[in-house]
């Protein structure tokens, strides 16, 4: 009876520290429920529409469970400030890479190379016109363009100090051929001269001229032609 006795107790107590662990790990499991593990995330603090340049205002931070995290979530909001959003985002989402535009321009439709009030203008271009073959992009040109002014033929600047954003396709040829085009990033309110110059200007009448990447001087002292 007596070592009936002890196995009893021995069971016990066995069956008592299994029960306490069992209990521990369920207290435990309740606490890591009520306190999961989180990760910074950015978020919309506003409703974004497509097309819009984030700024701080914008935006918010959140600590969330990391298994709500998406994997294209960005952490830090200056990896986001300057972006242009590439579809509608809505007030409290997650800000994801894969809707805003690249951090590097080249992975970039060229309209994000565009800065607001300005645009993307082609122009054709050949040997003379061009700068013997030898412009490159984020070079900048200025567009010199012939006209006739009371039956005096003279040359005027049109636009001045102005950035090429793309090289054209080549022409065909023995070494490759030549760019037949570049695309100017010109401010919107001389979009019209440009025009005005390339469109009177295809019996060589308008060229690019190149600058110094150091030099922004303007240098036309009379009213530009329109």
């Amino acid at each position: 009876m007596e070592k009936f006795m002890k196995k009893l107790i021995i069971i016990a107590l066995i069956v008592s520290l299994i029960t306490g662990f069992a209990i521990f790990q369920f207290a435990s499991s309740l606490e890591k429920g009520k306190n999961p593990e989180t990760q910074p995330v950015v978020l919309a603090a506003q409703a974004i529409p497509k097309g819009t340049v984030i700024e701080k205002e914008m935006l918010k931070m959140a600590d969330i469970p990391i298994e709500m995290v998406h994997p294209l979530s960005i952490a830090n909001q200056d990896d986001v400030l300057g972006r242009i959003t590439k579809e509608n985002i809505e007030a409290d989402e997650q800000i994801l890479t894969s809707r805003l535009s690249d951090t590097n321009q080249e992975n970039n439709n060229l309209s994000y190379a565009i800065e607001p009030n300005y645009r993307g203008v082609t122009i054709l271009v050949d040997e003379d016109r061009g700068v013997g073959g030898f412009l490159t992009k984020g070079d900048r040109v200025d567009l010199v363009a012939q006209v006739l002014d009371n039956g005096v033929i003279s040359s005027r600047y049109v636009v001045e100090d102005i950035e090429i954003l793309e090289i054209g396709p080549k022409s065909s040829g023995d070494k490759g051929g030549e760019y037949t085009s570049v695309t100017l990033l010109v401010p919107a309110s001389q979009v019209e001269k440009v025009h005005a110059a390339v469109l009177t200007g295809m019996e060589m009448k308008y060229r690019l001229v190149l600058r110094s990447p150091v030099d922004h001087a303007i240098l036309a002292t009379t009213p530009n032609p329109t």
